[in-house]
């Protein structure tokens, strides 16, 4: 009796391992074919191959990733922000797909949203240029000229030659009706741009 129960307990243990490496091979098929698509730009195309591959794996951190950002550069933000949420449930100290759930909120023009989830990060990480500069645009595109200027001019002045932030600053001198201080800053980033393709020549 036992030698027969030892014999059923190996062979479910080796039918349920094979599933499992079924279930897992499968998942890297569709990852990869839909990866491929990704990483061309394809991303309607990518999607439901990168679906496929979550229903044989829902919790693979990379094709959710690559999910969101698919949705998110289709414009599809309602999607993005609820695969990104997914992600945060089993990664929620990760700063960077916080960070890609914000840009998504502020795509879709919920701008308070995208606002306390960069506060939240820079709470965690006050040196976090990206946090920063997203949020100084969203504080932009918020019409929150005095707050997005405040933050750029205190990136500024750390790190003066961040032509991202510079250029970011003329923005909001332009739609703030500093049009004069705006075309300086312009002027001055077209300056940088072309003495570097000078020295780059």
């Amino acid at each position: 009796m036992k030698k027969i129960l030892f014999v059923l307990t190996l062979i479910l243990v080796a039918i349920a391992t094979t599933a499992v490496y079924h279930l897992t091979q499968q998942a890297d098929i569709f990852y990869y074919k839909g990866h491929d698509l990704f990483v061309k730009g394809k991303y309607q195309a990518a999607t439901p191959l990168l679906l496929k591959s979550l229903s044989y794996d829902p919790k693979r951190k990379k094709t959710l990733t690559e999910l969101g950002y698919s949705y998110l550069w289709a414009g599809n933000y309602q999607e993005a922000i609820k695969v990104f949420q997914e992600s945060i449930s089993l990664e929620p100290g990760n700063s960077r797909i916080k960070k890609s759930l914000a840009s998504a909120y502020s795509w879709s023009k919920e701008y308070d949203k995208a606002e306390a989830i960069f506060q939240e990060v820079l709470r965690k990480d006050k040196n976090d240029r990206d946090a920063q500069k997203e949020l100084a645009e969203i504080y932009m595109w918020d019409n929150k000229f005095d707050q997005s200027r405040a933050i750029l001019t205190a990136l500024l002045q750390n790190h003066p030659g961040d032509v991202r932030a510079k250029f970011l600053y003329g923005k909001v001198l332009l739609y703030s009706g500093q049009t004069k201080e705006a075309r300086q800053i312009f002027q001055e980033l077209l300056r940088h741009s072309k003495t570097a393709a000078k020295e780059d020549a």
